[in-house]
């Protein structure tokens, strides 16, 4: 019993995060959004220093455009943020390699419930968000495709 609780300890002490840092920019042709428009722009900046996780997002499509700032805790407690004047608040945690959000949100007296699944490819360059939304008016799912961007050469 004591081998596989050395070895359990092992592992989990080898393992470390993926780090979702870096600039971002969604791959439109790749993803589905479902019955919301395709974007014009949708960009992430993304600082990722574990457990603390700060999504700058900025989108733009025919609806207009909008930014907002999320700060995230990967340990699983409860953080707030503003979303377009709305408050969001959000419940984060690793599942493996996969990091869960689950998020409220109280949307001009609509109450949204976000689940996103975010991951990495194994090369680091593309990240995947799986997004269900749960609203009054049923259920959604859209699946995003972000690819990330090189730094401009100085």
């Amino acid at each position: 019993m004591r081998l596989v609780l050395a070895l359990l300890v092992a592992v989990l002490a080898a393992w470390s995060a993926p780090d979702f840092s870096g600039s971002w920019k969604v791959n439109v042709g790749r993803s589905n959004f479902g019955a919301f428009p395709r974007p014009d722009k949708y960009t992430r900046m993304i600082d990722h220093k574990e457990p603390a996780l700060k999504i700058e997002e900025a989108q733009a499509s025919e609806r207009g455009e909008w930014t907002a700032v999320m700060n995230l805790a990967t340990d699983g407690k409860e953080t707030k943020s503003e979303v377009r004047g709305n408050e969001l608040k959000s419940v984060s945690k690793w599942e493996g390699d996969v990091l869960v959000v689950k998020s409220k949100l109280n949307f001009n007296g609509t109450e949204v419930e976000l689940s996103d699944r975010i991951s990495l490819s194994e090369d680091k360059k593309t990240m995947m968000v799986q997004r269900k939304i749960e609203a009054p008016q049923g259920t959604m799912e859209q699946s995003m495709v972000f690819e990330r961007q090189e730094a401009a050469a100085k």
